[in-house]
């Protein structure tokens, strides 16, 4: 089991793992795109296809986020984060409540993340290494964790966040759930489940070969439920997924913000910043 900093690394790690994944139910704001059929003409099977399709033209969006695992490893976290997949992956995350096994995090932890590195920053952290951000590049973890984070996050940049969208629209129980105001914005909620293995087999095969791996040693459960909310142009306003493995539940929330507006991150300077070797990241 991890303890001290390596716990708080993974933790802050997974709640990224966990918002580029659930990310793929945001949906564009083009209007370009031809008009779609409001909420109230359409099935809840049609709204969740819509949904993805818009999804395909969004290029970064910004959102409040909650994780939360229960079981073996029971860890939450709230914040926000803002995202970019073009020209190339970037993240940012500002967590700002963290607890692990009953212990609070103080002062929170803020989270660069781009297609090769995590930045941390966080009070305990920054005592041990002298410096106030922490490097950890993804082939460090890998060599700790056993799980190729490279692979997962080039998908992000790569097609777009559309892959949990893609697999919510294997339910064969999707339904409308009623109406609810966020933002200001009038919604129509989605409820429904699907089978992981179902959801997996909508994706293009070479990224279902690369992904399926990734799920299972994340120990990923075999069904996940959603609940959904759109707006009447079939936009992703808010997204709630819970995935029940064998040890843990992990559920994950995702309110959008903004979307398709500019993502423009300063990487730390290198005189700011500790780099942490993959024996930092091992067992302890």
């Amino acid at each position: 089991m991890l303890s001290g900093p390596s716990r708080i690394g993974y933790m802050a790690l997974a709640v990224a793992a966990a918002t580029l994944t659930a990310a793929g139910c945001t949906a564009s704001h083009n209007t370009a795109a031809p008009k779609p059929a409001s909420s109230s003409s359409v099935s809840a099977t049609q709204a969740i296809k819509l949904a993805a399709s818009y999804a395909q033209r969004v290029t970064s969006f910004a959102a409040d986020i909650n994780v939360q695992t229960t079981g073996t490893e029971a860890t939450s976290f709230s914040g926000t984060m803002a995202e970019r997949t073009q020209p190339s992956l970037l993240l940012a995350m500002n967590v700002g409540s963290i607890s692990a096994q009953g212990q609070t995090v103080p002062g929170g932890i803020q989270e660069i993340i781009n297609s090769s590195d995590i930045y941390l920053k966080m009070a305990q952290l920054s005592r041990l290494s002298g410096k106030p951000w922490i490097r950890m590049p993804f082939s460090e973890i890998s060599k700790a964790s056993g799980i190729n984070l490279s692979q997962l996050f080039q998908q992000a940049e790569s097609n777009n966040p559309l892959v949990q969208t893609q697999m919510l629209a294997s339910s064969a129980n999707v339904r409308k759930a009623g109406t609810a105001t966020i933002d200001g914005v009038q919604t129509t909620e989605y409820a429904g489940s699907y089978p992981i293995s179902a959801g997996l087999a909508r994706l293009p095969a070479d990224l279902r070969a690369k992904l399926a791996p990734q799920m299972q040693a994340m120990g990923l459960g075999s069904s996940a439920t959603f609940r959904l909310w759109l707006d009447n142009q079939q936009r992703v306003r808010k997204v709630i997924v819970s995935d029940q493995g064998s040890k843990e539940q992990l559920t994950s929330s995702i309110q959008v913000t903004s979307i398709n507006q500019p993502v423009t991150v300063t990487l730390p300077p290198p005189s700011q910043t500790a780099t942490v070797p993959a024996n930092a990241l091992g067992n302890g």
